[in-house]
């Protein structure tokens, strides 16, 4: 593109957007492709505009919109669509609920690259449908093909680098734990609270029980709801270090390859996740029904529902914005 005194623009087509400041806020006062006009000079002149970038059939570099396309094309994986650019920025969408994977290293590696700058909303976070979850831009108004190509190959290398894996249903047992809901003292209300929210998700709830501070009862529920079809056993309260908590004792004698109990995640830092092959364990605190959707069990439940399996590694990540409320 050139670089052209407005006066003698008149009757050629615009290469870029051109943008004003109005009122703290931004707009476009032309499109890229419109024809400048005599009428067009003052608008041009009132906002500071004495020179506008006009299109070069010669030029053998990549206009910004396009190279933008190109970019967030690249870096994007399954379920996620994309804006038109507006000024070379280009955002990813969400085309379904789930949760959003970046994959951290190839996303340092593309913004590695001069002129180019990728940002994405914080990794695994549970995102509806048409939510916007990464902007890019290249920064200047023309790219040369080369620098495209080095976008192109670190994309292939970590593809995807930006992903969106969609929650899925599942069946799902629910477990509270507690000698006090069993003797009557107390009442519970944690696990109704804790369907609600699974069911918003689209889950299915195959079974309820309240069971006792009892490690073999503890053990013996939870196998027999996997026996009986269910893909994920949610075990809730008796999660603390007290004499009279046997959650943990319990899901242990169950075989279940416990990934961490206690997650840098507040709050709801008492909580387990284990595997038993390809089902899931969880035990989860009571603290987890103190709000509706800020604690640590509304935060990971989502990622287990995309069916992404969460290691040690991730867990001990989460530490990086796991101080929720």
């Amino acid at each position: 593109m050139k670089k052209v005194e407005v006066h003698k623009a008149i009757n050629k087509p615009l290469a870029t957007d051109v943008t004003m400041i109005e009122d703290f806020k931004k707009s476009v006062l032309f499109k890229r492709g419109h024809i400048i006009s005599e009428s067009d000079i003052p608008k041009l002149l009132s906002i500071g505009r004495h020179y506008v970038w006009i299109e070069d059939e010669d030029s053998s570099l990549v206009h910004e919109d396009d190279a933008g396309i190109f970019l967030m094309e690249s870096i994007k994986g399954d379920n996620l669509g994309f804006t038109l650019p507006q000024e070379s920025k280009v955002k990813l969408i969400a085309e379904t609920d789930g949760v959003l994977v970046v994959n951290t290293q190839g996303l340092f590696k593309i913004n590695e690259i001069e002129d180019v700058v990728v940002a994405t909303e914080r990794p695994f976070t549970f995102v509806k449908s048409r939510t916007p979850v990464a902007i890019g831009k290249i920064m200047p108004k023309e790219i040369s093909k080369e620098i495209l190509l080095e976008v192109e190959n670190i994309a292939n290398m970590y593809k995807p680098i930006v992903d969106l894996k969609p929650i899925t249903p599942h069946k799902i047992a629910l477990f509270p734990v507690g000698n006090e809901f069993i003797e009557g003292l107390r009442e519970e209300v944690l696990s109704f609270k804790i369907k609600e929210y699974l069911e918003s998700l689209g889950q299915e709830i195959v079974l309820r029980e309240i069971l006792p501070d009892n490690d073999e009862k503890i053990k013996g529920a939870g196998l027999k709801a996997f026996e009986k079809g269910a893909d994920i056993v949610i075990y809730m309260g008796g999660m603390a270090v007290d004499p009279d908590d046997r959650t943990v004792p319990g899901i242990k004698l169950m075989g279940v390859e416990v990934v961490k109990y206690g997650v840098p995640i507040f709050p709801g830092f008492t909580f387990l996740l284990g595997y038993l092959k390809d089902k899931v364990v969880l035990g989860i605190p009571s603290s987890s029904g103190i709000t509706k959707e800020g604690t640590s069990f509304h935060f990971i439940m989502p990622i287990i529902l995309s069916n992404y399996r969460i290691t040690k590694n991730d867990l001990i990540k989460f530490s990086l914005g796991g101080y929720l409320t």
